[in-house]
């Protein structure tokens, strides 16, 4: 496709992209394998302030000079480089890459290789850019050092161990993100902690409200929408802050607040059950045992 042909798919102010050949080809960079492709922005024909969205994952670097608030970057983060993530047809702006290498990859790359055995932790793809990652002089120095290798396997000759040796790259350059994510998330403990305060103020308003049916999934879908983290984010800062997900989380509350009710309430047991949205009363007896170690009525009577 050349880039007459490209532009011609443009919908609005966004570029829509079906390969990662022809977002080479838009930027005037050669294609060394159909599946992943390191951009260097040096070498390339970049359409300024150009939004794109395809088939692909992306990892790249922003400038953050001004509008750092929009990264959700703190005083105490570090401040040699910050990362983003971008899940398939998602935007990604084409000059986002300003001095630094970025990579696209083809979902195949994590569905069909071994890669796929480990889709599940990389959620920081599902994050969004004011959850971005930041990252220190020798941190930056170890994604550029994973980059370039992935670069010098693509400019081999393509061979039987290709795909093996880029996947295990492209593994190792992932698995380093998971490590300065929960970095980050450690050296923000006190943000984090305010965070989780603010979760509880909205789990106890909601399982003390009036509404009813206040079934797991619907108690997730109230907290997605109050509080201002991505899902995949506040999920991943409940299970290091806690060691639950959040999920998990929710339904240590939703006892905690039973706990509560039992000691400070004189309703009786099938009516806290109603309360706090069970559909029915074995099913909180259930949840309180497994949670709390003991019946409803057992917790009351000791207390």
């Amino acid at each position: 496709m050349c880039r007459k042909e490209v532009m011609s798919t443009m919908t609005g102010r966004t570029l829509k992209i079906e390969t990662l050949n022809q977002y080479n080809k838009l930027i005037g960079q050669k294609t060394l394998h159909p599946l992943i492709s390191v951009v260097d922005p040096s070498g390339t024909q970049q359409f300024k302030r150009l939004p794109v969205s395809g088939n692909f994952y992306a990892l790249f670097f922003k400038q953050v000079e001004c509008g750092d608030f929009r990264y959700g970057r703190r005083s105490h983060d570090f401040q040699s480089g910050t990362l983003v993530f971008k899940a398939p047809g998602t935007l990604v702006d084409i000059d986002a890459l300003p001095g630094h290498p970025g990579i696209l990859f083809h979902p195949d790359l994590l569905n069909n290789t071994l890669l796929a055995y480990k889709k599940a932790e990389y959620t920081f793809f599902s994050y969004r850019e004011n959850e971005s990652l930041h990252l220190s002089e020798q941190e930056k120095q170890t994604v550029l050092e994973c980059m370039g290798n992935i670069r010098k396997e693509l400019e081999r000759d393509i061979d039987k161990f290709s795909l093996r040796l880029t996947t295990i790259y492209l593994e190792l350059l992932l698995d380093y993100c998971l490590r300065f994510y929960e970095r980050q998330f450690i050296t923000r403990t006190n943000l984090n902690t305010n965070t989780l305060e603010l979760l509880d103020q909205f789990l106890e308003e909601y399982f003390q409200s009036g509404q009813e049916l206040k079934t797991e999934s619907r108690s997730i879908k109230y907290i997605h929408e109050k509080m201002p983290q991505s899902p995949a984010y506040l999920n991943d800062l409940t299970r290091i802050e806690s060691g639950k997900t959040l999920r998990e989380y929710i339904c240590f509350k939703r006892i905690d607040i039973a706990k509560y009710l039992l000691l400070k309430s004189g309703k009786t047991l099938s009516g806290i059950a109603s309360d706090l949205g069970f559909c029915d009363t074995p099913s909180f007896f259930y949840l309180f045992r497994k949670l709390a170690g003991c019946t409803p009525d057992e917790y009351r009577r000791k207390r």
